[in-house]
């Protein structure tokens, strides 16, 4: 058996040089004065700042204060107190739907899920998708009207609509975000028909505009390019961050990406996947090469390829003959070669902020690569706006700025903080006499708005839409608008008619016009399955346009990488735009590869800090564009020279109690978007230190295993010569302690010091296994996991110490050293739920205690703090609940009805002083439990009917569960697979969490 090289996996450059500081942070358990705090926060203090997401996360309801309710005079038929019901529908991102189904529990959702019939989720999900549920209950959004600041009413708004619009002559901008409602484009087009002077722009920060025009440049049509992963032997990423929340495509990517990566025997196939980036990515991270590159050399790079794949394939003539620093690259030749020998079978990609002669160049890459119809189809996006939005904006906002337009209309989008620096946007908005605003929150642009109306939570409201793909379906509402806000499409109609309407009657009335027949029927079944699978968006027969290569020869001529530093403006992977600032799970999610939460840093790499002379949380100044920002400075390893990644969406001030930035740095964040021009993803920069510090929370070296075993991974060959490569003994050369001993007794697993649990043959034995080489790190699962089991937000100081309450963590370790190119790779690690758990054996109270059906169990009112079970678990999996605020909250403070309504009923909600952790989602076992008792006499459910909260949102299908006593359960074959591994086999706990080993798939002649 050949030996498998084992590799070193650190979380940070402390950990990797292995500082005094970062072993004094590791060997001590619980931080210091961790039973109060010393900070000078009140407790109503603390509250302020955190708003809804304390409470809504999970310290509200866990002392309830005694109410006197009624019971239903008249019982709705279907409920039935205390059994959840499920409904389709479907939430809007970037204008695309993404169908879910909501969790209902007596008319209140508590919890979304993908939608298994969508063919944008397929049953995953994103963390903005699973942090919708936070949003809906937020007491900060704007709960009424406002004219002129002053509180309104929307039957106000429609008397002031009637009245103002009378005048359809007069010059109206609308600047709205991306929508593919077909109910909303009738209406806007009714719009542009009714004022003939009036101009529609939609603006999104961070949209597919130049994707659009790239397209545009190549086929000379606006079409989408829609790719399809699954028929993809081999993808090249330029910069494109498919697997990453931000794109509004994630889901479906992702699974189709890593359900080629499927792996069960060494005979099966992967596909290999290529990265190019100038910031460690989720796509980066996922991938079997990376190169980092600057940004701004992207487009070079991308030229450079067309130009050798010119020469080995046919359709890129407009290439042939370019030359730059990158057509001897060896990445170049390797990728042109293998694209050419398996063209029909791969896909290219860029960056959607890149610009649109990079876009063209890949469009005309996969035309002549044979994968239209294959891996990419390019489609007629009937709401794609026949112009260039980024041009058409800039020309709004001038003529704002002269004084020419009587009324702007802006719906949902938020350009007084998005919009591009270099237009003065907030400026040219004071010279128009007439502002109307629809927003969730009072924000920074409805606060110059004439009049502000708010918007209904997408939970609360009918609306249609369609997938990124061309699939339509219907948004259904779950709940009553809590504070009587109006949708978009409501908006619009008390616009254009001076009435207020119902987006029930204006949606049915849009899907009337499809069905000429048994309309009744249809309608149902759309809104029973969440998805009309008849819609298609056409697929458009795409060619190159004549004059494609005269542009293309002109674009090469006029491109070239910057000189010096750059600084790159991204949205953020918790924040996105800062459309989700005030949503504490969001906020306090750590970022998948630095692991920071509550705050935006500048990322540069080590060669750039070293030359610098700065550390992390060092303060250092921006000048770009004639502006200039202060923030932290953080360490990537991975990241390109000479360049500094930075993020938007922090630094809100006045539009909820979680955004706002505070002195004392609850909340925390810099606002970067005045360093950002238009159409801009990079620009020169300089750099100079400031002598100040920031202090960041980051979770990287939390909960470490200070490097001992706890990730296995080879290559698809070192599979194939040693499928074992990830057993105990492959890995350390020795064979588990008391193995032998317990061979010699006929026993199958290593003797105990402890008495041995035995359990039932009629119970199920409940079991889980995460698959690294699916897993990519996006951290749905710690989202999903918060939402189902009321887990509370702690808050900035509260993380720095060390005290976040997530019950699953997901680990991000480097594979090699911080100056080669270090790999990145992802570890969710929850509770192992050992049968010989080192926690039982400590706890003097009996809190902590092990089922008939296998899983570690909390009683938490037995619990007295005592934390010695934390400190004798080496998974470092427990999380101790220091605060108890919900009693103040719930009787004193805003809206306790409000906070309550977010929590799930079926989980126990703790207090003060006890320990929590993962309990394998224990009410949903136990609810399919009794349903299989009902159903067939045993508590055994089939395999399948139990899915645990982070196994069901995982949109990568990384995390099977299930009985281990039924031998042909998916999770019973995981475990059975060679790459099934524990850690810290070792100590023998016996965990019934493992792991499949993750395995790479390098091209040789790039290794």
């Amino acid at each position: 058996m050949s030996e498998v090289k084992q590799n070193t996996y650190w979380k940070s450059l402390s950990e990797l040089a292995q500082n005094k500081e970062y072993q004094k942070f590791v060997e001590r358990e619980f931080p210091e004065n961790a039973t109060e705090m010393t900070d000078g926060v009140s407790r109503r203090g603390f509250l302020r700042v955190m708003g809804a997401s304390i409470a809504l996360a999970g310290f509200a309801a866990c002392r309830r204060p005694v109410q006197k309710i009624l019971p239903y005079s008249k019982q709705p038929e279907d409920v039935v107190p205390g059994i959840p019901l499920f409904y389709a529908t479907a939430m809007p991102f970037q204008g695309n739907l993404v169908g879910l189904i909501a969790e209902n529990h007596e008319g209140r959702p508590t919890k979304l899920e993908g939608n298994e019939a969508h063919p944008a989720s397929k049953g995953g999900t994103t963390a903005y998708q699973q942090a919708a549920i936070l949003g809906l209950y937020d007491p900060d959004r704007s709960r009424s009207p406002l004219y002129n600041g002053e509180a309104a009413t929307k039957e106000d708004f429609a008397a002031f609509a009637s009245s103002h619009f009378a005048d359809t002559g007069q010059n109206i901008v609308f600047i709205s975000e991306a929508n593919s409602s077909p109910t909303y484009n009738s209406l806007k087009q009714q719009a542009l028909n009714k004022f003939p002077n009036a101009q529609w722009v939609t603006y999104e920060p961070f949209g597919e505009d130049n994707t659009i025009e790239g397209n545009n440049i190549a086929f000379g049509e606006r079409v989408r390019a829609h790719y399809n992963y699954t028929n993809a032997d081999i993808v090249v990423s330029l910069n494109d961050d498919f697997m990453s929340a931000t794109h509004p495509n994630t889901t479906e990517y992702s699974k189709q990406v890593t359900s080629r990566r499927k792996v069960t025997n060494p005979d099966d196939q992967m596909n290999r996947i290529y990265s190019v980036e100038d910031s460690f990515s989720l796509t980066g991270s996922f991938a079997d090469h990376r190169l980092k590159l600057r940004a701004s050399e992207i487009e070079d790079f991308t030229y450079a390829l067309a130009a050798a794949l010119s020469s080995r394939i046919n359709g890129l003539s407009a290439f042939r003959n370019v030359s730059n620093s990158f057509s001897d690259h060896p990445w170049i030749t390797v990728l042109a070669d293998e694209l050419a020998s398996s063209a029909g079978r791969n896909v290219i990609s860029a960056g959607m902020q890149h610009n649109p002669n990079v876009h063209a160049a890949v469009a005309a890459m996969n035309l002549a690569l044979g994968n239209n119809g294959s891996t990419v189809s390019y489609l007629e996006v009937p709401h794609i706006d026949d112009q260039y939005n980024a041009e058409v904006m800039a020309e709004a906002v001038a003529s704002m700025a002269s004084g020419s337009v009587d009324t702007v209309v802006l719906v949902g989008t938020n350009p007084v903080f998005t919009a591009p620096a270099d237009l003065d946007f907030a400026e040219a908005l004071g010279n128009v006499d007439t502002v109307i605003n629809l927003s969730d929150y009072a924000d920074e642009t409805a606060k110059m708005a004439t009049w502000h109306v708010n918007r209904a939570h997408f939970l609360e409201t009918w609306g249609d839409g369609y997938s990124f793909g061309g699939d339509r379906a219907v948004i259904q509402p779950q709940i009553q608008p809590l504070h009587d806000g109006l949708s978009e499409i409501e908006f619009l109609h008390t616009i254009l008619t001076g009435t207020l309407g119902s987006g029930y009657d204006l949606v049915q009335a849009t899907f009337r016009n499809y069905y000429s027949s048994g309309f009744n029927n249809r309608w149902n079944d759309i809104l029973h399955d969440g998805v009309d699978v008849t819609s298609a968006f056409d697929e458009a027969n795409v060619r190159l346009r004549g004059n494609f290569g005269s542009m293309m020869r002109a674009a090469v001529n006029a491109s070239s990488p910057l000189s010096g530093m750059e600084v790159v403006i991204r949205p953020d992977a918790s924040l996105y735009d800062g459309r989700f600032a005030n949503n504490g799970w969001l906020q306090e999610l750590p970022d998948p590869m630095t692991k920071i939460t509550w705050d935006n840093v500048a990322l540069m790499s080590p060669a750039t800090a070293e030359s610098m002379g700065v550390s992390n949380e060092d303060v250092v100044e921006i000048t770009a564009n004639g502006r200039r920002v202060k923030i932290a400075a953080w360490i990537q390893p991975g990241h390109a020279d000479n360049s500094i990644t930075l993020n938007v969406g922090y630094g809100r001030e006045g539009i909820g109690r979680v955004a706002t930035s505070y002195i004392d740095y609850t909340a925390g964040g810099v606002d970067t978007y005045p360093l950002r021009n238009s159409g801009m993803l990079y620009s020169n920069a300089t750099v100079s230190t400031t002598g100040e510090t920031y202090e960041i929370a980051c979770v990287q070296d939390h909960h470490s295993l200070e490097g001992r075993d706890m990730y296995r991974m080879a290559t698809m060959d070192e599979y194939k010569n040693n499928p074992a490569f990830a057993s105990f003994a492959a890995v350390h050369g020795y064979g588990v302690p008391g193995m032998e001993e317990a061979e010699a007794k006929g026993e199958d697993v290593p003797i105990s010091l402890f008495d041995e649990q035995t359990f039932p043959d009629y119970e199920p034995q409940w079991g889980m296994a995460i698959d690294l080489n699916s897993c990519f790190g996006c951290g749905v699962c710690v989202i999903a996991c918060q939402s189902e089991n009321n887990i509370p937000v702690i808050g900035k100081k509260e993380v720095k110490r060390g005290r976040e309450m997530h019950w699953i963590r997901n680990d991000r370790y480097f594979v090699g050293d911080d100056e080669n190119d270090p790999k990145a790779v992802h570890q969710p690690v929850a509770c192992m739920h050992c049968e010989l758990a080192p926690c039982e054996q400590v706890c003097p109270v009996a809190a902590t205690t092990h089922s008939e059906d296998g899983m570690n169990q909390m009683t938490y009112n037995r619990c007295i703090g005592t934390r010695y079970c934390a400190n004798n678990c080496p998974y470092k999996v427990r999380r101790f609940n220091f605060f108890n605020y919900p009693k103040e909250y719930l009787t004193t403070g805003d809206d306790p009805d409000i906070i309550q309504m977010a929590m799930n009923p079926e989980v126990t909600v703790r207090f003060r002083g006890v320990m929590e952790k993962c309990t394998f989602c224990a009410q949903r076992v136990n609810r399919e439990k009794i349903q299989a008792k009902i159903d067939t006499g045993s508590p055994k459910p089939e395999d399948g009917a139990v899915k645990t909260a982070c196994q069901q949102a995982c949109p990568a299908d990384a995390i099977y569960f299930g009985d281990l006593t039924d031998e042909n359960s998916v999770v019973a074959q995981m475990k059975r697979n060679e790459r099934n591994y524990q850690m810290l086999e070792e100590l023998n706990t016996r965990p019934r969490l493992s792991y499949m080993a993750k395995l790479s798939n390098p091209n040789p002649a790039l290794a």
